[in-house]
């Protein structure tokens, strides 16, 4: 038991000592392997020449000459044991690019990612121009609003349902967001005309039906007046 309580003290004191010797290193390791944006390290000190001139170095690489002159500076890891400084400079990048890079990263990532999800939208959308499909007008949105309604044979979801509506406004994204891809090219004025034909036609046959019934009562009504007198 004394062995162990020993031993288990010994272990303690090397293991504080190799934090204590350690601890500058292991944060130093920890922050160059950060992400980049995190840790902002100075610019490097200026190089010069044995007589006092400053030491430049030939530019193999492309340079954009525009009015745009930062520079960024970031740790990173190489190797294990390593680290250098990488300089990101703005004659590096083309005008409109060094412009939208002069602002942080995520500020610039907002206009990137809409023009990139608005080109991308544009170029999936596109195919459907001048494309009138028979599934999602307005008549077959509404039928399969009503289809789905009544598929819901769940009584607690149906009660629930009606107890939001009962409670104030609800907004059920349903019936806001939309409901098919072409929504762009196909507004509420976009109705089915061959459905809307037939309904048409049936109402009419329906009136017809419903006047000539009428004549027919009316008919025999003035029969039987006529038989009583």
């Amino acid at each position: 038991m004394l062995l162990h309580q020993n031993l288990r003290k010994e272990g303690n004191n090397i293991f504080f000592y190799l934090n204590k010797q350690n601890g500058k290193n292991i944060f130093r390791r920890y922050v160059a392997s950060q992400p980049l944006g995190i840790n902002i390290p100075d610019p490097p000190p200026r190089e010069y020449l044995p007589n006092g001139e400053p030491k430049t170095y030939r530019l193999n690489q492309r340079y954009y000459n525009h009015k745009y002159d930062w520079e960024r500076w970031t740790l990173r890891p190489a190797g294990v044991f390593h680290t250098y400084v990488y300089g990101e400079f703005a004659k590096d990048h083309k005008p409109l690019l060094a412009w939208l890079l002069q602002y942080p990263i995520p500020l610039a990532f907002i206009p990137y990612f809409l023009f990139a999800f608005g080109l991308s939208f544009a170029f999936h959308h596109i195919s459907y121009l001048g494309i009138k499909p028979k599934r999602f007008t307005v008549e077959w949105v509404e039928a399969n609003k009503e289809r789905e309604r009544a598929e819901n044979t769940n009584p607690i979801t149906r009660y629930l349902d009606r107890r939001r509506k009962e409670r104030g406004p609800h907004w059920i994204l349903e019936d806001f967001l939309p409901s098919h891809p072409c929504y762009l090219h196909m507004s509420k004025y976009h109705h089915d005309t061959e459905l809307l034909r037939k309904m048409e036609e049936e109402a009419a046959e329906k009136e017809a039906e419903s006047e000539e019934q009428e004549e027919e009562e009316e008919e025999d009504i003035t029969e039987s007046e006529d038989d009583d007198n």
